[in-house]
């Protein structure tokens, strides 16, 4: 049996192989050490990424033949080849043993009841208020999943454990973890109230089907320039000392779709004020097609209570007013409880966001711009525009103008501030 490798050729008779000048050849650019260095990483590993390893040592080192890297390497002939073919079809073997063997987990065994897990944690989770990682944390205890999910009506044999049901949380993504973005935490009394509401009212909304669920929010000042933004990059790459002096700078404000995780961002070269907040909603209203405009019956919007859109900014809810008259249908204002925005979910595309230009410099619009359009949001690109409208702060409705305003609006009897409902005025 002859084997052609380059110009070397192999001489086979029976289980003796004749590889000298091949061997040596392929030898001469590895040392015995990093020979040594090479099985040992092989034996730390085990099953297809074993496989995996050897084929490309193979393919770097022996021009691909499994004779040579059982030479060199000492690795089977057949384990080389079924890591070649593997890498060459994309289709991995398993062993009857890794295939069948073994207790399968929770979420592959039980799928339906991991989706509402998934949900009812979702809908308690914040953002990492730090930015440094999209993890997510949540107030939802294993023993409190268990006892949502059996409301939800499935049986004892559906769900594990306690245990369990917190390694499979934590395998999802959501780890228990104090609210931490103000020191000294502080809670208001209505805290638990103002989260109790919004559940219920986001109940409502997703039983009915017609209610268009929108989170908002502006990110911090995105200043532009030769400054770090604390990630990491590959090369040398050097920024400034400080951001000192910055003359261009920029407000996103985002709106997420809650039901189809459509993210828009748009950035503003002015200040952050409500009439820019209620432009950029204007903006994703007129957006929409025909089709879905008749279809919803009412908008919900979730957002934190920010200077600039609290429920007590005349400017705010006097823009909102002219919003509901002029898109026709009634909006729902529903604020989280101060110290807890980061349980609001477009907080979590703004950790997206920072993830993903943090190892860059911003040095000019058009980076920004480029940078954010590649985030994506549960597999989505968001649409990102670019605001030059000019706004003037301090603009505020005496007490005649706001009695108006406050006609229009319905207030909850028990959380006044936190959730607000306001209707079209009647067309004749």
């Amino acid at each position: 049996m002859i084997f052609q490798v380059g110009k070397a050729r192999l001489r086979s008779r029976g289980h003796i192989m004749c590889l000298q000048h091949s061997t040596l050849a392929f030898r001469q650019s590895l040392s015995p050490s990093q020979i040594a260095d090479l099985r040992l990483a092989a034996s730390q590993m085990n099953g297809p990424k074993r496989r995996a390893f050897e084929a490309e040592m193979a393919l770097k080192y022996c021009g691909g033949n499994p004779l040579l890297a059982e030479t060199i390497f000492g690795w089977g002939r057949q384990t080389v080849a079924l890591g070649l073919a593997e890498r060459r079809t994309g289709i991995i073997c398993l062993g009857a043993q890794s295939a069948f063997s073994g207790r399968k987990r929770w979420e592959d065994l039980h799928p339906q009841a991991a989706e509402a897990l998934h949900q009812l944690a979702d809908a308690h989770a914040q953002q990492d208020p730090t930015f440094r990682t999209s993890v997510t944390y949540t107030r939802l205890t294993a023993q409190a999943a268990l006892n949502a999910l059996r409301e939800q009506g499935y049986r004892e044999d559906q769900l594990p454990s306690p245990s369990t049901m917190a390694e499979v949380l934590n395998r999802m993504g959501f780890r228990l973890r104090k609210v931490v973005k103000a020191k000294p935490q502080k809670k208001i009394k209505e805290t638990d109230a103002i989260f109790d509401n919004i559940k219920k009212k986001d109940d409502q909304a997703v039983s009915s089907g017609s209610v268009k669920r929108l989170s908002i929010d502006c990110k911090a000042t995105v200043k532009i320039g030769d400054y770090s933004r604390g990630g990491l990059t590959r090369g040398d790459n050097q920024a400034s000392d400080h951001d000192m002096g910055c003359k261009e700078k920029y407000v996103p404000c985002g709106i997420v779709d809650e039901d189809s995780a459509e993210l828009t961002i748009t950035f503003g070269s002015s200040y952050k004020t409500s009439d820019f907040i209620v432009d950029v909603l204007e903006a994703k209203w007129d957006a929409l097609d025909e089709q879905e405009k008749g279809a919803t019956s009412l908008i919900q919007i979730k957002m934190d209570n920010g200077p600039e859109s609290s429920g007590r900014r005349t400017q705010f809810l006097h823009r909102m007013v002219q919003l509901a008259d002029y898109m026709n249908k009634p909006i729902q204002l529903l604020y989280y409880p101060p110290y807890h925005s980061k349980y609001n979910p477009i907080e979590r595309c703004w950790g997206i966001l920072e993830l993903k230009w943090n190892g860059t410099k911003l040095i000019d619009a058009e980076t920004m711009l480029e940078w954010a359009k590649k985030m994506t949001w549960k597999g989505i690109h968001p649409v990102v525009e670019l605001s030059r409208k000019i706004y003037q702060k301090g603009i505020a409705l005496g007490k005649v103008a706001m009695q108006a305003v406050e006609e229009r609006l319905e207030r909850h009897p028990a959380l006044p501030k936190y959730d607000i409902l306001i209707n079209p005025a009647p067309t004749s």
